[in-house]
């Protein structure tokens, strides 16, 4: 049926729209996002290596968003840019897989380490450190790339003809059909979908229920402590906790977004395989229809780390807040400049001291008052 009459369906044209217009949405909101938290994370590898984990999370997230999310977009306009040539078949491919990969098992490992940190907290500095943080990630990068690796010779385009019309696809090559229709999509789900998930939910309990016990435990712990204990090493203890605390509630956060947001796919990955829903046309477009709003959920958990860690992060927000502020005075700055050049000014006026301590955003009235005009 031509894509006209499809549109009869209110679902497929729900589909449609979803993909037309939330797709573009969720990639700028998770460029600008990701591109944020990279900057501010990555000055913050030194303090813990959650940070390491994370401004690489931040990285693959972009490159999520790009390969597979800028593609569902671009197939509603028409482009298909995996049939574009034999390379871009494999690479996207490849690409596609690994980058999602690699994505939600940096997830995985940062939450092993949070669950070390909480549940063994002597261990954890032997263990959660920026030496092993690299490992890990260079451990997650490798595997996946390995495990992937064979979408580089098993893709390539195949063309059909019809009514005189040459059509490319990116299909797998003979040989390797059964592996990549059949077997992989599987592979597929267990390593993105149901392991990640299982393993996740089970350390996001243990890690909730040791943080219940650590503060059951203090609360003991305040009422026997002598008045005399050293201010110094009172208040270095508290600040170590306080930012322990700070980095488990928006580790919990961000895991247990990503368990919202799969479980709908896990859901109908399992439903699909059990009910056949694809008998008539309208229940194969019903099918698409739901398997659209869980992909899109997916690729809301690659796009909106940036407000998990606004809500849940103090310190991420006075960063955050440091460099709009910045952001903010060199704009002003370089606007006056440009004023005062094209107005060539003979008397020289100075500009306002624009340097403070606070983080607060600059005030633009401040200029108006002094008769300078932006």
């Amino acid at each position: 049926m031509l894509e006209k009459d499809l549109l009869m369906f209110d679902e497929f044209f729900i589909q449609k729209q979803i993909k037309v217009f939330g797709a573009p949405l969720l990639l700028a909101v998770g460029t600008i996002g990701n591109l944020i938290s990279f900057y501010i994370l990555f000055k913050n590898t030194r303090k813990a290596s959650t940070y390491t984990y994370l401004s690489v999370l931040a990285i693959m997230d972009i490159l999520v968003l790009y390969v597979g999310l800028l593609r569902v977009w671009l197939v509603q306009l028409g482009i298909i840019v995996e049939d574009l040539n034999s390379v871009m078949c494999r690479l996207v491919t490849f690409l596609g897989y690994f980058c999602s990969d690699v994505s939600v098992w940096l997830i995985v490992i940062v939450t092993v380490e949070r669950t070390i940190v909480v549940a063994l907290p002597l261990k954890a500095p032997s263990v959660c450190n920026s030496k092993y943080a690299k490992l890990g990630i260079t451990s997650v990068i490798s595997i996946f790339f390995l495990l992937n690796l064979h979408f580089l010779w098993s893709m390539d385009l195949q063309y059909t003809v019809k009514n005189t019309t040459v059509t490319p696809e990116c299909k797998a090559i003979e040989g390797y059909t059964y592996l990549v229709e059949i077997i992989w999509p599987w592979v597929d789900a267990a390593f993105y979908s149901f392991t990640p998930f299982v393993i996740i939910f089970v350390l996001n309990i243990i890690i909730i229920k040791n943080v219940i016990n650590a503060k059951k435990a203090r609360l003991v712990l305040r009422q026997q402590c002598s008045l005399s204990r050293p201010r110094a090493v009172k208040t270095q203890t508290h600040e170590h906790g306080e930012m322990s605390r700070r980095i488990t509630c928006m580790l919990l956060a961000v895991s247990f977004t990503f368990l919202i947001t799969v479980l709908p796919m896990n859901i109908l990955i399992i439903r699909n395989s059990l009910i056949d829903n694809t008998e008539t046309l309208k229940g194969l477009i019903r099918q698409r229809l739901l398997m659209t709003v869980a992909e899109m959920l997916m690729y809301t958990n690659h796009s909106i780390n940036f407000f998990l860690y606004c809500a849940t992060g103090k310190k991420f927000r006075g960063q955050f807040r440091a460099l709009a502020a910045s952001c903010c005075r060199n704009t002003l700055e370089l606007r006056l400049r440009r004023n005062m050049s094209q107005r060539s000014f003979n008397v020289s006026m100075p500009l306002v001291k624009m340097n403070s301590s606070r983080t607060d955003y600059v005030n633009c009235e401040q200029f108006f008052d002094k008769g300078v005009q932006l």
